[in-house]
């Protein structure tokens, strides 16, 4: 069970758009660099355990041109309003907590403020710290992988069950210790955004680009909203901002629950902080003939908590899906195919190969039904595995990397 302590977390800030690339010499950079290597509150937030995380790609110099619009003071203002605010909300959870409410809800989310009086002093602005004018997506590949500290997403869900449905768009997403650029766990547009069905909380999760690789903190990045019929003009805003988390905080290898609270509605969060996790990915090819709906969920022996894979129709051929996730270098990894009153369960584990697998076809699928899992670990695909059915000839074999 999560560890609960009733005190406030650091206060934190949040983003405002306003900013500025700038070009300076080389050499500034340079010295820039250096300064921060000689900076042992630095040095905390790295592990020597992981070589590669946190060593990003040379950033962009960039100058928070928000703060030149606000005297100190304004900025002290807007900082206590938030910070406020977070403690009124975390206040009444803890009252929640004294007077054994049950069910708890999840943790109120610290959220950054708009603008703080670093963004004024041009010195520690968390704005420059997380890249977050570059609203591009992060790279998809690395070059080195080691079990290291790793970020694993179980769901996302409303605050409450809906009694009417809504349609959401928008995205959430990380901004890790690998490239502080945005890993989307969910992303919608507009034109195509999740139908929430009444009775029902649960955003869909979409697969990360790669592993979420954390340091001491990570940024949880959103901007989420409920599309309402016209221009978009009169959309209801259900979150927008950024939350700052300290994994020394929260500690590794809990599940953990956290609210981000909007006006309307809040966004809750589950997710846990792995010691050793190693990106794995998950892939289904497949061919059906015929429509079948089926429901895939992975989870692990560390955590029972489920991360739902697949959830609907397939038909046609190709691939169903690629979803990467973090897996303790110990635990094994299930499986779970869901299909009418069938169930099927395939678990692997790093270093060793499929533990348990169906000796038989899955139903609907006899034709063709592939599932790859693959543990990235030494830079390469070192631990792979396929289970596969063609033409009804059930298989299990490793990949070579």
């Amino acid at each position: 069970m999560e560890e609960i302590q009733c005190v406030p977390e650091e206060a934190q800030e949040e983003p405002d758009p306003k900013l500025k690339t700038i070009q300076c010499p080389a050499a500034a950079v340079e010295e820039e660099e250096e300064e921060e290597d000689d900076d042992d509150s630095d040095q905390d937030f790295r592990s020597s355990n992981d070589p590669f995380v946190g060593r990003w790609d040379p950033p962009p110099v960039l100058v928070c041109t928000a703060g030149a619009g606000y005297t100190k003071e304004e900025a002290e203002e807007i900082f206590e309003s938030v910070y406020d605010r977070d403690d009124e909300l975390l206040l009444k959870w803890c009252e929640m907590v004294e007077g054994n409410v049950k069910p708890l809800p999840p943790v109120p989310q610290r959220v950054l403020p708009k603008i703080t009086t670093c963004c004024v002093s041009g010195v520690g602005c968390y704005h420059l710290r997380y890249w977050t004018e570059i609203t591009s997506e992060t790279k998809p590949d690395h070059p080195y992988f080691i079990p290291c500290e790793m970020m694993q997403v179980f769901s996302l869900g409303l605050s409450r069950p809906l009694t009417y449905p809504v349609n959401i768009y928008g995205w959430v997403s990380v901004r890790d210790g690998w490239q502080p650029l945005r890993n989307y766990v969910f992303k919608c547009s507009r034109d195509d955004p999740a139908m929430i069905s009444p009775g029902c909380s649960f955003l869909p999760l979409r697969s990360p680009c790669r592993g979420i690789y954390v340091m001491q903190y990570c940024l949880i990045d959103i901007g989420l909203w409920i599309k309402e019929e016209g221009d978009g003009s009169d959309d209801k805003l259900l979150f927008s901002g950024y939350g700052e988390i300290n994994t020394s905080l929260t500690g590794f290898g809990l599940i953990l629950r956290r609210r981000f609270q909007g006006d309307c509605l809040g966004l809750d969060m589950h997710f846990a902080f792995l010691g050793d996790g190693i990106e794995t990915l998950i892939e289904v090819k497949a061919e059906a003939k015929q429509p079948s709906d089926l429901r895939i969920s992975a989870s692990t022996s560390g955590f029972n908590e489920e991360i739902s894979l697949y959830d609907g129709k397939f038909c046609g051929s190709g691939t169903m899906f690629k979803h990467f996730m973090a897996v303790n270098k110990q635990d094994e990894l299930h499986i779970v195919l869901k299909m009418d009153e069938a169930r099927y369960k395939w678990t692997s584990k790093a270093g060793v190969g499929v533990v348990v697998a169906p000796e038989h076809p899955v139903s609907g699928f006899a034709q063709y039904f592939v599932m790859n899992v693959s543990f990235r670990t030494r830079g390469k695909e070192a631990s792979a595995w396929q289970w596969s059915c063609i033409g009804n000839v059930v298989n299990v074999s490793a990949i070579d990397p």
